[in-house]
């Protein structure tokens, strides 16, 4: 018999990693990007944001992590495109944790999201 320990959204986004990857800067407008997090504590993630026409026309995500951190990177990069950088309203990491299904006892790998966005955000 098979359990499945993920949650039906988390495995929906885990498999279907359609963001994840680089952005070519040759294709026109300034890409941001922010890196967060250490392989060897368990997270480390690169987002990278390309801002045009005052609106995130891409988003991507390097992540090494668990299927709920790379499921997050996931709906975040889903949630952000087509949004304005300074208008973006997607709540912090306890919100994502609830909105998700993610177990409280990986909220400090969503902290590590975060904080790679943050810090695109910053540079965009």
């Amino acid at each position: 018999m098979s359990v499945d320990l993920l949650e039906p959204q988390i495995r929906e986004l885990f498999t279907t990693l359609d963001h994840a990857g680089e952005l070519d800067p040759a294709e026109g407008a300034s890409v941001a990007t922010g890196e967060a997090g250490r392989e060897e504590l368990g997270t480390r993630v690169r987002i990278a944001l390309r801002i045009a026409d005052g609106r995130v026309q891409a988003v991507r995500y390097r992540a090494y992590g668990c299927p709920h951190t790379l499921a997050t990177c996931e709906w975040l990069a889903r949630t952000l495109e087509g949004r304005r950088p300074d208008a973006l309203e997607i709540g912090n990491p306890l919100d994502w944790a609830r909105q998700l299904d993610v177990p409280a006892a990986k909220l400090g790998r969503l902290l590590v999201v975060e904080d790679a966005l943050q810090a695109a955000l910053t540079r965009s």
